[in-house]
């Protein structure tokens, strides 16, 4: 092997190793400051507007200006803001900015933070037990996430913010995951979402509904398809299995949202 390539090989190994300065997929602004920035868009009428004219109204330099950018990113990762057409809040941010009961505010926020998939493993695995030290928890971002040691705390210093500005940090300093109970909204879409109900009456023994967490599965985050539920704390192996067994027959499961309506398919066939 000549020289040039031992060299060229060394240099592709040192690149994979080298620890990124920064990163898209944690949060390098916290959710009190993407709330202010989404706030000020919602307020003074920026939405619609494309990315480059909302930086430049806002005072930005630029798009790719630092400190426009990672709000940006924060606010797409936390669910607030989409970009796909325009800048336009989303309704996880109308919950909380044009709430219409008075739980939308607090279960926006704690959506928000589960809405950033690089959390769900932090959130786990600190959920009920107090937070670390930043420090600590720099550490575990920095390998988890091949970040420079500054940006790991960077980002460890947000997601600590982040989560008391959402409320999950409770006055012992442990980490509740547990989303705050809404009530059902009158209207026709919220009516249709996909949502599991409230099993109250499992292990009601063993608790009072005050105490019950909810939980979400994202289907589909674009088109704001959920599965949430909402149960003890804890429940027993047959209790899971009812559950399990329950949920089988309650949906009606199909291969593709694509596929079309039955009435679609006997159209065709008479038509044929």
């Amino acid at each position: 092997m000549s020289t040039n390539q031992e060299n060229t090989q060394k240099s592709q190994v040192e690149k994979k190793k080298a620890r990124k300065a920064s990163t898209n997929k944690l949060p390098m602004v916290d959710l009190g400051m993407v709330l202010d920035f989404v706030g000020k868009i919602e307020s003074d009428g920026l939405q619609t507007l494309t990315v480059h004219e909302v930086a430049k109204r806002m005072g930005f330099a630029s798009v790719t200006s630092t400190p426009f950018y990672r709000r940006v990113v924060a606010a797409k990762l936390f669910g607030l803001l989409d970009t796909t057409q325009g800048v336009n809040l989303t309704k996880l941010a109308l919950d909380y900015f044009k709430p219409t009961d008075d739980e939308s505010k607090a279960a926006a926020l704690a959506t928000a933070m589960k809405n950033v998939v690089a959390y769900q493993k932090i959130l786990e695995r600190y959920s009920g037990k107090r937070l670390p030290q930043v420090d600590i928890l720099a550490n575990l971002i920095e390998r988890e996430f091949n970040l420079a040691s500054e940006a790991a705390k960077v980002c460890g210093s947000v997601f600590v913010n982040s989560a008391q500005r959402a409320g999950l940090v409770r006055g012992d300093g442990t980490l509740s995951t547990a989303i705050p109970e809404r009530a059902p909204a009158p209207s026709v879409a919220e009516t249709t979402q996909l949502a599991a109900p409230r099993f109250q009456g499992i292990a009601a023994s063993r608790g009072t509904p005050s105490d019950y967490e909810s939980h979400f599965l994202t289907l589909d985050a674009k088109a704001q398809r959920r599965v949430i539920l909402q149960a003890p704390p804890v429940i027993t192996e047959s209790e899971l299995k009812r559950i399990q067994n329950w949920l089988a027959v309650q949906f009606h499961v199909v291969e593709s949202l694509d596929q079309p309506p039955p009435e679609q398919d006997l159209a065709r066939e008479s038509a044929s």
